[in-house]
């Protein structure tokens, strides 16, 4: 264990010295500082737009990071040959892949909650009061970062930087297009596009299990079972993920 806690911190050291998160940061506090203007646009929902967008930036901000730094986490120690020095240690590639993935997520959650906090702060400055029934948002959040991180790591474990990043892209993409595949395939008149959009349904991590924005932003309620399924979901997804990453990366050659 404590080799994978040596190459998380060590990941967690390496992504935050990356200039691109200071650009990610300016970025992210523009768009929450943003929401505080829309009032004369938004027609007396000022405060559930606020919400929502804060809330949207944050999420943003911490795929954007995932997909920027997480495309490069194993292709750049291979350019760079530093995994084999790390490999001619007693470490193994399970560890490997594990410290990276822990790391990069470590850093993501203490930023994703830092906008968060941000976004608290403008609540209190319109409004008087905070909000804190928003953080909810934060695991969901995380966890999200994390099923695509996984997607990332498993790319990167046998393809390009470039590659990588684009189909982190694809995935987030259509990850939050499902409800829109699935009606797809309700409605669909051919058997064989029926099937395939019911298979890529199922198959693909479906992202918006982790969607809560319209519910905090506009005070829906939350369900126990939704919450639940979100999490269990998210678990599996994330576990079968890094296994197969791990399998890919065992099975990889490295001259």
């Amino acid at each position: 264990m404590h080799r994978v806690i040596a190459i998380l911190e060590n990941t967690f050291k390496e992504s935050i010295r990356q200039k691109i998160l200071l650009l990610l940061v300016v970025f992210a506090i523009l768009l929450i500082g943003i929401s505080l203007f829309l009032e004369p646009f938004a027609l007396g929902e000022a405060s559930k737009i606020m919400r929502d967008f804060g809330l949207a930036a944050a999420s943003l901000f911490g795929i954007l990071t995932t997909i920027i730094i997480g495309s490069t986490l194993i292709r750049k120690d291979v350019e760079k040959k530093t995994i084999y020095t790390v490999l001619s240690k007693p470490v193994k590639r399970s560890e490997v892949i594990l410290g990276k993935f822990l790391g990069l997520s470590a850093l993501v959650t203490l930023l994703v909650l830092a906008m968060l906090m941000m976004q608290q702060l403008v609540i209190f400055a319109y409004e008087g009061a905070f909000d804190p029934r928003l953080l909810i948002a934060l695991p969901f959040t995380i966890i999200e970062v994390m099923v695509l991180l996984g997607i990332l790591l498993l790319f990167s474990s046998f393809s390009s930087t470039t590659m990588t990043s684009i189909m982190g892209v694809i995935f987030f993409v259509v990850g939050h297009a499902m409800p829109d595949l699935k009606l797809f395939a309700d409605q669909a008149g051919v058997a064989l596009l029926k099937y395939v959009a019911y298979g890529l349904y199922y198959v693909l991590p479906n992202l918006e299990n982790f969607n809560l924005r319209i519910e905090l932003a506009y005070g829906l309620p939350l369900y126990a079972d939704q919450i639940l399924f979100s999490i269990c979901y998210g678990v599996m997804y994330i576990t079968f993920l890094l296994y197969l990453t791990t399998l890919v990366f065992e099975g990889r050659e490295f001259k």
